[in-house]
């Protein structure tokens, strides 16, 4: 269907007028995400993710508390959990109680913890210090993150983030979309990871159907949507197919968040998120 002038002018309005932007906007193509292999670290974070399965180290996700951080926690948390992989935790940092940031207590407390490898989400990019004490440890921290680098580049294992397009940290010229959210670069992380582990022929994950991922899109439009993030390109993409997963999702917490609202999430929609 052609689109009525109104539209047309709207769209113009938001600098939307070639053909092929109009339909990528109007109609978003999962095919159309990009490969998660353009982040930068991403291939380095792979190999030391995938190093830590098979010797059975001890894995923590530490992620922020806010919206995008817990999201991000239940992609990661669902990934592990359908690769069978049970020496890990999360670990949410107790918003009155410490606050803010990827913080040295933690660490310390996860290395006490037998922890070996620590992967952030939607936190770390501003963690040189903490990263320092990591390091003298013998922690090993891949980063995942989406916030801009204000002073000091982290000396982590791994820098994951879209954000460092252009800045060469792994060779790569740069990541072609640089809004995504912290939820959504785990979402990336563990796409792939998925076709990683089946290229390798490791049985966990050849016998984890191919898309099986789509379903944690409900998590990552929630996140996507309550960060702010512009709902363009990828964004876009993602919010649209987690938006028809979250009208189908049966995640105890979201069907209590929903009772408790008045929602009805078989017709949900971004403003209602």
């Amino acid at each position: 269907m052609q689109p009525s002038d109104l539209l047309l002018s709207l769209l113009a309005r938001r600098g939307i007028e070639s053909e092929e932007h109009i339909s990528a906007f109007l109609n978003p193509d999962y095919d159309s995400l990009h490969d998660p292999m353009l982040l930068p670290d991403m291939e380095k974070a792979l190999l030391r993710f995938f190093a830590a399965l098979e010797k059975g180290e001890r894995i923590a996700i530490y992620t922020d508390f806010d919206c995008d951080g817990v999201a991000g926690a239940t992609v990661f948390s669902d990934f592990l959990e359908k690769i069978g992989y049970q020496n890990a935790e999360i670990y949410l940092p107790h918003r009155d109680l410490e606050g803010y940031g990827f913080h040295e207590s933690a660490i310390r407390e996860l290395h006490a913890r037998g922890t070996s490898l620590i992967i952030t989400v939607d936190v770390g990019i501003a963690a040189a210090s903490q990263v320092r004490v990591a390091n003298e440890l013998g922690v090993d921290v891949i980063i995942t993150d989406h916030h801009e680098v204000m002073n000091e580049m982290p000396r982590a294992y791994a820098v994951v983030n879209p954000k460092l397009s252009g800045l060469a940290l792994s060779g790569v010229e740069g990541y072609p979309f640089p809004h995504l959210c912290g939820a959504a670069v785990a979402y990336k992380f563990v796409q792939a990871a998925l076709a990683f582990g089946k290229r390798r022929g490791l049985e966990q994950f050849l016998k984890i159907p191919n898309g099986w991922e789509k379903w944690l899109l409900d998590v990552v439009a929630i996140a996507t949507i309550a960060d702010m993030v512009p709902l363009v390109g990828e964004n876009r993409v993602l919010v649209h197919f987690g938006l028809r997963v979250l009208r189908r999702t049966r995640r105890p917490g979201i069907v209590a968040l929903a009772r408790a609202t008045r929602l009805q999430l078989n017709t949900v929609t971004e403003d209602d998120i």
